[in-house]
C-alpha cells in the first residue's frame, strides 16, 4: 500500500514538474520573440514543428524562424500570457491552451501601425533529450484592433 502511495506521489510530482517546465518554455518563447533573439527562439522547437500564426502555416523550425523574424524585422512587440491550461497527454507529450494578449508597433506593407490583439495559442509539446519543445503552435485571435501610428 505504501509503495502505491509513493508511486502516486512520484507520478504527481513528475506531472507538476512537466507542467512547470512547459510554462517556462512558453514564457521564454514570448520573451525571445519580444527581444528578437531568433537563435535562442529556434531552440524551443522540434526540427519538424508546425506553426500557424498570423502569416499562415509554416512547416519546419528553420522556415519558422526565417518567416517570423522577417515579419517582425521592423516591429516592436510585447506579448502577455495568462492562466494556461496544460495537459500532460503521455509520458513525453503534452498540449496547452494559452490565453494571450499582444501589442505590436511597426511598419507593415509600408504603413506604420499599432496592432493590439487577444486570443489563444493552442500548442502541442514533446519531450526531447534537451527538454520540452514546441511541436505545434496555432494562434487563434479573437479580437484585433489596428490603428495608424500617431504622428510626432
Amino acid at each position: 500500500m505504501a509503495s502505491m502511495q509513493l508511486q502516486d506521489i512520484a507520478d504527481q510530482l513528475q506531472r507538476l514538474t512537466d507542467i512547470e517546465a512547459i510554462k517556462q518554455l512558453k514564457a521564454e518563447y514570448v520573451r525571445l520573440v519580444d527581444t528578437q533573439d531568433w537563435d535562442a527562439w529556434s531552440r524551443l522547437f522540434t526540427e519538424d514543428c508546425h506553426l500557424d500564426l498570423d502569416g499562415g502555416p509554416i512547416d519546419g523550425r528553420d522556415r519558422a524562424v526565417e518567416k517570423v523574424s522577417k515579419s517582425l524585422a521592423n516591429a516592436k512587440t510585447v506579448h502577455r500570457l495568462h492562466a494556461p491550461e496544460v495537459t500532460i497527454t503521455g509520458a513525453d507529450t503534452a498540449s496547452a491552451a494559452w490565453p494571450m494578449s499582444d501589442f505590436v508597433r511597426g511598419t507593415f506593407g509600408g504603413k506604420e501601425l499599432i496592432i493590439s490583439g487577444h486570443g489563444y495559442y493552442y500548442e502541442d509539446y514533446v519531450r526531447t533529450a534537451e527538454g520540452w519543445r514546441v511541436k505545434r503552435s496555432q494562434l487563434v485571435r479573437q479580437h484585433v484592433e489596428t490603428s495608424p501610428m500617431p504622428e510626432g
